[in-house]
């Protein structure tokens, strides 16, 4: 049977007795050591058959050492008044430190999506100047493209880990969250996958909607995620634009001053609706909206695009172009 990494570097490694006050925890550790039940129970098992599996330390330049494997059983440790500890300790950069601490952790059964992405993060940039590094040492002068090379990363990661490549890169982007937004994901107050979608919000827009939720708590839907995302596309979040997608709220004011402001296209009146051609404009301009989105918004979209296609900025081809 193959042994893994660490099974093999506990096996060769001498172990030795370190007193607990010369441990340092790693610094930035993405793992939190929560008094849960599975911590207690790490207690009361060191507590009846003392540490059974060594630490793994790196030594640092003042004498003391750093945790890269065994932060819960340091804290078990200091918990029940124990002064030393069996220990293996390596050499190691501070890229391999890192690597090594979040694999070493990585596999935890209760682990918070803000730990996890805050882990990844963390090897992603390890492994990023392992590979400059790598490339300044070698006579190569060509690199990978930015985007290729992180897709394979994130693919060596996940397998190494138990995700896929794609999930890595979702929990990468977790850490473009704002506390409050994370927070509310590790609480399962906040899907995942719609903390995925809202964490390309400005940091402006996410504070907004944090607001919003403080002020009126109410669950949102992977599907709302997304409008809320590309409501934002056209402008600044406000409290009445999510108010329309969370809640559809749209007050008879509101509905009337936006009517005022439709092109014909969009006017609910029976006539416009009822005719071919208005109506047929009407569900090609839709369709390129996602379900619910709100016509204020659509409109805010459309005037935005057609100022930079009178700018310039937007290039069509020269036949639509004679069209329009």
């Amino acid at each position: 049977m193959k042994l893994t990494p660490f099974e093999e570097m506990l096996e060769q490694d001498e172990r030795v007795e370190i007193a607990i006050s010369r441990i340092d925890a790693f610094p930035g550790h993405p793992f939190q050591v929560r008094l849960d039940e599975d911590m207690e129970k790490l207690i009361e098992s060191i507590g009846q058959s003392g540490v059974i599996v060594p630490i793994i330390l790196r030594k640092k330049p003042d004498g003391r050492y750093e945790t890269i494997a065994g932060h819960r059983r340091c804290a078990a440790c200091r918990q029940l008044g124990i002064e030393r500890i069996p220990a293996v300790i390596r050499e190691m950069s501070e890229e391999e430190s890192v690597v090594w601490m979040v694999d070493s952790n990585i596999q935890r059964t209760s682990i918070l999506p803000s730990e996890k992405a805050k882990a990844y993060q963390m090897k992603m940039e390890a492994l990023a100047k392992q590979g400059n590094r790598a490339c300044a040492d070698s006579s190569f002068t060509s690199r990978q493209p930015v985007g290729k090379w992180k897709k394979e990363t994130a693919e060596q990661i996940g397998t190494e880990a138990g995700d896929s490549g794609r999930q890595v890169q979702r929990y990468l982007r977790l850490n473009a969250l704002i506390p409050g937004l994370l927070e509310l994901v590790d609480k399962k107050k906040l899907a995942f996958l719609c903390g995925v979608e809202l964490s390309y919000l400005s940091t402006e827009d996410q504070e907004e909607l944090y607001r919003y939720l403080q002020e009126k708590p109410h669950g949102i839907s992977r599907k709302q995620a997304g409008q809320l995302r590309q409501s934002a596309m056209a402008g600044r979040l406000s409290s009445d634009r999510i108010d329309r997608v969370l809640m559809g709220a749209v007050s008879e004011n509101q509905k009337k001053t936006e009517g005022d402001k439709m092109p014909s296209v969009f006017k609910k009146s029976t006539v416009s609706r009822g005719r071919n051609m208005s109506e047929s404009l009407d569900n090609y301009i839709r369709s390129y909206f996602p379900e619910g989105y709100q016509d204020s918004d659509m409109i805010d979209v459309l005037k935005q695009l057609l100022e930079k296609w009178k700018n310039g900025e937007i290039k069509l081809d020269n036949r639509t172009t004679d069209k329009i």
